[in-house]
């Protein structure tokens, strides 16, 4: 039995990055943290051009955001709200909705779009002047030597949206100047009509849209990139980070936009990439970028020299909890003594030792762990010491919580994810191969699915949940609630590198995570 007592409702931290007060304090530094703060581009650093931050909820995406524009090296830094900057315009934009309804494709629309934004926000931190003073340099550019630019293309851009270049107003009027131009070379008929069209039309339209805008904006804006890399980025002295961290917010996940949106996005900052002295982060939810994947908008394996995936071992876990356990007990208990996660929960649960029981039973991410304590501490009274009755039933109380953030989580990409959380219980061993669990046993899964009842009456796809025992098995892989049993000491559970199971593995035992196995 730990031999310490807490005050109720003690924590060692809120869950949310923003509101945590335990952070800048006790954050642990880890190698994606240093390798994103680092701003060597020699070939001893071939993390450099690593800048989309990917990890599952709760991994600590925002929180690593936040201690790197807290860091002291970095000395410039600015965000991008991704609502408010772009997506509300075209999502609101009666032009470019009729486009979408006739399903011209947008894509190189919407990275000409996300282009611009970066572009602002890089102009305005690197040249740190009057709005009016940076036009005037760009035409003093003109006729100098042996550049490797073209000033007078990029001024052409400048000049055609000088009025709101810098202001919220330029994604409207960009998507007028395209609508003008294409209703002049088209006929305004094609793009006001209703219904289908004709396919001569809809390459037409499609044709003139891809056009226009490789033409009228990437052409222009690639000039002016390379302006800014040559004239304005003083690597030694500089260092500017512009973070995007809204990614996974709700505005997105009921748009039929959302993949196309984002991937131009992961398109358009590779153009920026060769500005050395400015890096753009991008914090991207891994069930949000596999959906990019799984839409063949790209290939996961180019992106591999741009992607730190975020995860997390047990000694890690550890050495965060005991940071926070540690700062804790120094500043609300007045103690000078160093104490550690183990040494609070020194006692067993269910003949496993506390710190691993709890260790375990999260699915290694920094909230889960901070979470699970939380609700441990939150039974204390100032009397009661820490013991095995006080951790079961917080156990409890997370096992509902994560849960919950599991089914928020998939809710987009599997429709019916809390059912198939729930038809996990039906299998009653904790290891299991496939091969070896008998027909009775699956078919108490699946035909707990079959007869789970239609409570949405606009659920079209109520008839099309997984009734396949293996597609089945892919689903809990996926989302992390079985894991492939290789030893007797290790578990492999879905990651970045590997999201999902193939054909190989289904021969595989699988064993439940500890969680998730409810006794």
């Amino acid at each position: 039995m730990s031999s310490y007592k807490f005050r109720k409702n003690t924590e060692i931290g809120k869950l949310e990055a923003e509101t945590d007060s335990f952070l800048s304090s006790c954050f642990y530094e880890s190698d994606v943290f240093k390798g994103l703060i680092n701003f060597d581009y020699s070939e001893s650093n071939p993390d450099f051009t690593r800048r989309i931050i990917v990890g599952r909820t709760g991994s600590g995406k925002t929180a690593l955001l936040k201690q790197i524009l807290g860091s002291e090296s970095v000395k410039i830094h600015d965000t991008i709200e991704a609502e408010n900057t772009v997506f509300e315009h075209i999502n609101n934009n009666v032009f470019i909705s009729g486009l979408m309804e006739k399903g011209i494709d947008l894509r190189v629309f919407y990275k000409s779009l996300w282009l611009h934004v970066l572009l602002v926000k890089v102009i305005n931190l690197l040249y740190r002047s009057t709005y009016e003073s940076f036009f005037e340099y760009i035409k003093g550019l003109y006729g100098k030597n042996k550049r490797p630019y073209k000033p007078e293309i990029a001024n052409e851009y400048l000049e055609s949206y000088k009025d709101n270049f810098f202001n919220e107003n330029i994604v409207t009027e960009i998507s007028d100047k395209m609508q003008a131009e294409l209703s002049g070379k088209i006929g305004s008929g094609l793009f006001n009509s209703t219904g289908k069209i004709s396919e001569e039309n809809f390459k037409k339209i499609q044709s003139a849209t891809s056009s226009y805008v490789s033409k009228e904006l990437l052409r222009k804006q690639k000039e002016l990139i390379k302006i800014i890399k040559t004239e304005f980025s003083n690597e030694k002295q500089v260092r500017v980070i512009i973070s995007i961290d809204d990614l996974d917010k709700s505005w997105l996940s009921s748009s039929s936009i959302r993949y196309d949106f984002i991937n131009a996005l992961l398109e358009a900052f590779k153009e920026l990439l060769d500005v050395k002295s400015v890096k753009i982060l991008i914090s991207i939810r891994t069930d949000i970028i596999m959906g990019i994947y799984h839409n063949s908008l790209r290939q996961d394996e180019k992106d591999q020299s741009l992607i730190y995936a975020i995860s997390w071992n047990k000694c890690e876990i550890r050495q965060i909890l005991d940071n926070r356990i540690n700062y804790l007990i120094k500043n609300q208990y007045q103690s000078s003594k160093c104490v550690t996660f183990s040494d609070i929960f020194n006692f067993k649960v269910s003949n496993e030792s506390a710190d691993e029981f709890i260790i375990n039973r999260t699915m290694l991410r920094p909230r889960d762990a901070i979470n699970f304590v939380n609700l441990c501490l939150s039974e204390c009274d100032g009397r009661v010491e820490l013991n095995e009755d006080i951790v079961l039933e917080a156990e409890e109380k997370f096992y509902s919580v994560r849960k919950k953030a599991l089914v928020k989580e998939w809710k987009s990409i599997y429709s019916h994810i809390e059912d198939y959380l729930d038809s996990l219980s039906f299998i009653k061993y904790k290891s299991f191969k496939i091969s070896e669990l008998t027909e009775s046993d699956k078919n108490r899964v699946l035909n707990y699915l079959i007869n789970r009842p239609n409570t949405n009456p606009d659920d079209e796809e109520h008839n099309n949940r997984l009734l396949d025992f293996e597609e089945l098995v892919k689903v809990w892989f996926v989302v992390g609630i079985i894991g492939i049993k290789k030893s007797n000491t290790l578990l492999i559970f879905s990651s970045f590198e590997k999201p999902e199971l193939d054909i190989t593995d289904l021969n595989k035992k699988f064993e439940i995570h500890p969680l998730f196995f409810r006794e």
